[in-house]
């Protein structure tokens, strides 16, 4: 007997962590309306070269997109994703601070004296396309259903920027060099557990 199912709600919690409505064209086809949200602004002191650093920054992701879900078998819930999606955010920037005072030959500079470094990756706005595999229906066919799934998005390479202040204004000369590295980062990993609900 075919499900009479339509409607579903996920909850989306790893790299992309965010809703997921869903509507069903029939048992083995639903389309997908999804919203992804993340923002968390580190602000911590680590070693770097046996050294404290203060660590700051923003992290900052937003995107929507529109997607499919089929399920070749019929008694299995293993599915095939895919769709496309608008990147409204998608950033980070950090912050390094040295936190205490540094003495070459003679001279001792405090963390004023010496200055910070800023880096930032900025994905900008923009359509990307995204698919994957995983188990479990967004619309369950019980009242509720656990499930994962993992893919990737496609996007362009990022912006990167790279800058030094006072004493490590050098630094900013790695910009270009840095940019050419991250010429092949146009792959937004998904890897989601979800906890899905039936509406109907």
């Amino acid at each position: 007997m075919k499900s009479s199912h339509k409607l579903g709600l996920a909850l989306n919690l790893g790299t992309t962590p965010g809703v997921t409505l869903a509507y069903a064209l029939s048992p083995q086809l639903a389309i997908r309306l999804g919203y992804s949200y993340f923002k968390y602004n580190p602000n911590t002191t680590l070693k770097a070269s046996g050294e404290d650093v203060q660590l700051g920054g923003d992290i900052n992701m937003s995107i929507l997109g529109l997607s499919a879900e089929f399920f070749p078998f019929k008694k299995s819930s293993f599915k095939i994703f895919g769709g496309a999606s608008y990147i409204d955010k998608g950033n980070l920037s950090v912050v390094v601070t040295p936190k205490g005072t540094y003495t070459f030959g003679n001279t001792t500079f405090t963390p004023d004296e010496i200055g910070n470094v800023k880096f930032s990756v900025d994905y900008g706005q923009k359509i990307a396309p995204f698919a994957g595999i995983g188990f479990g229906r967004t619309i369950p066919k019980s009242r509720i259903g656990f499930g994962f799934e993992v893919g990737t998005y496609y996007t362009q390479a990022p912006v990167v920027t790279l800058t030094g202040e006072k004493r490590l204004s050098s630094m900013s000369e790695q910009q270009s060099k840095v940019q050419e590295n991250m010429k092949d980062w146009q792959y937004w990993p998904i890897m989601n557990l979800r906890l899905s609900f039936r509406l109907d």
